[in-house]
């Protein structure tokens, strides 16, 4: 598959977000004791052993809560100084707790984060060690993890990731170099980037703890414009008169399924949206009834209505649907409020340190225009960032494609702290 990149730097002096009091007691301690994890991915296992880390974090809602993380380290001896430190942010897994990359591996056997499980051994083997935190509001309820997942929402994901390294370093101590850097898929790509938004709150937590930029892999950056194309080409398909064709279909779940994180996120956040005024009575019953099913059940679930719906008529159309209520939901008050004051405050932000960011032609997460104009935005901004074009590449192959300019970003972020 050709590669193609693109980069597109400015200059930026650190500033990071508003942050955590350094004062917020207690978030990013380890609780109790981390348990060894089972049913690691072979490819993970060989290289590294893995735990999982029960830690303190501030929750969206103004409570501390305590979230989960999967930590791995190298199998060698770290070298002098310690190891440096990848914290990774996985894709959508789902909303409930149950749906926790570290649930799903240890009671399912089960590795819910795509292609990522290489992509992590990889980076192993150079050396780094690496956390991966199963977000706030996802995680095992026996670890005291309540419901209640920041879909999307800036500082708690940005939060979860922050304070996996601060637990991180604060268990293992002189092993950790204490030079950090974010990095993410899909979801995690925003994750990454919120880390970055959020970093000056680790060095206020842990001052062994030094920043040095971030990997951001196909993340959906701005939700409201990706919604408008998504829903014109769903209209445009329906306006053909001919039967839709699979990848017509799967435009039209992604476009309903994972709607319902967001909002389930927005009103446990406190926005007041109307779920009526999002869903027709089909999703609607979804958002009721099926919150709880995780990402690959939820998407065959609305799969089957949707065939079932088309296939009960033939004036039924992609578009007539009863389900999410097209591009119309955007313009509702309390969810452009949200995308306002989540992504739209990151495009707005200036990050400290660069920001290599991969994306792929043909990821229909997020076209084209989306990500250009964003990257643009945020570059006017006074971002430095990276942009590297993957020609032919979807969503799943993001992180598979970019692997060796991934490994190329780590080896001079890390290096340039030695």
């Amino acid at each position: 598959m050709p590669l193609a990149v693109l980069l597109i730097c400015g200059f930026v002096a650190p500033s990071g977000g508003p942050g955590v009091p350094s004062d917020a007691a207690g978030n990013g301690d380890v609780v109790g004791t981390p348990t060894r994890l089972r049913n690691v991915p072979r490819d993970i296992s060989t290289v590294a052993n893995g735990e999982l880390i029960v830690y303190r974090m501030p929750g969206m809602q103004g409570k501390q809560v305590k979230a989960t993380a999967m930590l791995f380290l190298p199998k060698k001896a770290p070298p002098a100084g310690g190891w440096p430190l990848f914290v990774w942010g996985h894709g959508t897994t789902g909303w409930a707790p149950h749906c926790a990359p570290s649930v799903q591996l240890q009671e399912h056997g089960t590795w819910a984060d795509g292609p990522n499980a290489a992509l992590l051994a990889a980076v192993l083997k150079m050396g780094i060690a690496v956390v991966a935190p199963d977000y706030e509001g996802l995680g095992p309820v026996s670890a005291g993890v309540t419901t209640g997942h920041g879909y999307y929402e800036l500082s708690s994901e940005g939060n979860s990731m922050i304070f996996a390294a601060v637990a991180a370093q604060r268990y293992l101590g002189g092993r950790l170099s204490g030079q950090w850097a974010p990095g993410g898929w899909s979801e995690g790509g925003f994750a990454a980037l919120a880390a970055a938004y959020e970093s000056a709150s680790a060095t206020k937590a842990d001052p062994a703890l030094e920043y040095r930029g971030a990997i951001t892999l196909a993340p959906v950056p701005d939700v409201p414009a990706m919604n408008k194309i998504l829903w014109q080409d769903i209209d445009n398909a329906s306006r053909s008169g001919l039967p839709p064709t699979a990848h017509q279909i799967d435009q039209l779940v992604f476009a309903n399924a994972e709607t319902i994180y967001f909002t389930k996120t927005e009103r446990y956040a406190g926005y007041d949206v109307d779920p009526t005024q999002v869903y027709g009575p089909n999703m609607l019953k979804f958002y009721r009834q099926d919150w709880q099913a995780c990402i690959d059940d939820l998407n065959a679930a609305v799969r089957q209505d949707i065939q079932s719906y088309l296939s009960a008529s033939p004036s039924h159309r992609l578009n007539t649907y009863p389900g999410v209520r097209g591009d119309s939901p955007n313009s509702l008050p309390e969810n452009r409020r949200f995308f306002e004051q989540n992504q739209g405050r990151l495009e707005g932000s200036t990050l400290p340190g660069s920001v290599l960011w991969l994306y792929g032609t043909d990821d229909i997460t997020s076209p084209n225009s989306v990500t250009y104009n964003v990257v643009n935005k945020m570059v006017a901004n006074g971002n430095d960032i990276n942009l590297s074009v993957l020609e032919g590449a979807g969503h799943y192959d993001v992180p598979v494609v970019g692997l060796p300019l991934i490994q190329a970003r780590l080896k001079q972020l890390f290096a340039a702290g030695s």
